[in-house]
């Protein structure tokens, strides 16, 4: 049976679907029109590389692993760039991780500026790297190194802290129960009540600051008492610069080393007149300790008053003069009359002026 013209094509067609998937699927590396500049490397173990790996720098690819093999007692990776200047003499290889789960990359460093680049074909520096069975090792190493001191500790504690929680478990029951400050905390009610009202009251009071009521209120929100506490300081501060100084009264008794000397000269001589008086020297010694001069003082004291209450009752001649008006009215018109007498002398002569005198008196 013959094929017609559509079945041909068909069938050419997905043959040739057939043949593209598997050129992809088996020449994915293929790249004619890509620069490959060829490499090698020799490490000790390249656990989990394999061929068609990425080669990256600073995290980019650059290019692929090509081959794997053994060569004297060594692991050969060959591979290749797309850049001709990606290895220097000085850049390092290395076999990395992308992360904990797996993802084996090839990677290179960027090498030195004054390095040379190395000509396709060369070998280039490695270094170790950490693989999962190396770390597993080391894990197992350090486990002993760590775990057994931590049971150890767990062991030596057991006693100890079994007995802190035994004494917790007894502290939350007297809390439970109400026993000790904490546990009537905790469980009396009038106690939720009282801080309630002790929160409206703060509440109220913060209320009342905020709205400027009262004298915290006041210092709260009037910008007048930070104006004047301004001035405040910056006159203290006028005042302390001046006593610094020496200015003012104060700057002198602070700065004057003649008047701090004086003053000293002065306490020291009022210690010795109270030395003295406390001796009972002097007068003033004797007045404080003689018992009969107070009793002269307080006799005399006594008369005096004695005789200023009679003068003040009109006895005697002093208390009449005091008390009586005649007396001054009396006195007043006998001044009249020498005075008189005075302005009559200047106009007669010594005998005549005794006369007129005489005669104004009697």
């Amino acid at each position: 049976m013959s094929m017609s013209v559509e079945q041909k094509v068909g069938l050419f067609f997905l043959v040739s679907l057939i043949v593209l998937a598997v050129l992809i699927e088996r020449v994915e590396e293929w790249k004619p029109f890509e620069d490959q500049f060829s490499y090698r490397a020799y490490f000790n173990s390249s656990i989990g590389l394999k061929v068609g790996d990425p080669v990256k720098i600073a995290g980019v690819s650059v290019g692929k692993v090509k081959a794997i093999g053994l060569e004297e007692s060594q692991v050969r990776v060959d591979f290749y760039v797309n850049q001709a200047d990606s290895v220097r003499e000085d850049s390092i290889a290395q076999v990395r991780q992308t992360n904990m789960l797996g993802g084996i990359f090839l990677g290179l460093d960027f090498g030195s500026m004054e390095g040379k680049v190395m000509p396709p074909g060369s070998k280039v520096i490695t270094k170790g790297g950490t693989n999962i069975d190396e770390l597993i090792t080391n894990l197992d190493r350090n486990q002993e190194r760590v775990l057994r001191p931590l049971g150890e500790l767990v062991d030596e504690s057991k006693e100890p802290l079994a007995e802190t929680i035994r004494r917790l478990e007894q502290i939350v029951i007297k809390v439970d129960e109400g026993q000790g400050t904490l546990g009537r905390l905790v469980n009396n009610p009038s106690l939720y009540d009282e801080m309630a009202a002790m929160s409206k009251r703060l509440n109220r009071l913060l209320a009342r600051v905020e709205n400027g009521e009262g004298t915290l209120g006041k210092l709260a929100s009037d910008p007048s008492l930070y104006e004047n506490l301004n001035k405040t300081m910056i006159n203290l501060e006028d005042l302390t610069e001046q006593l610094k100084s020496g200015q003012g009264t104060l700057g002198k008794l602070i700065k004057d080393e003649q008047l701090y000397n004086e003053a000293k000269e002065t306490f020291a001589n009022l210690n010795k007149i109270t030395t003295k008086v406390n001796a009972g020297e002097g007068s003033l010694g004797k007045m404080l300790h003689d018992d009969a001069l107070y009793d002269n003082v307080s006799g005399s004291m006594a008369r005096i008053n004695s005789i200023a209450a009679k003068i003040d009752e009109g006895e005697g001649t002093l208390g009449r003069l005091v008390n009586e008006d005649d007396l001054y009215r009396d006195a007043k018109t006998t001044l009249h009359k020498v005075e008189k007498s005075v302005d009559g002398i200047s106009d007669t002569g010594p005998l005549s002026a005794l006369g007129v005198v005489l005669g104004t008196l009697f």
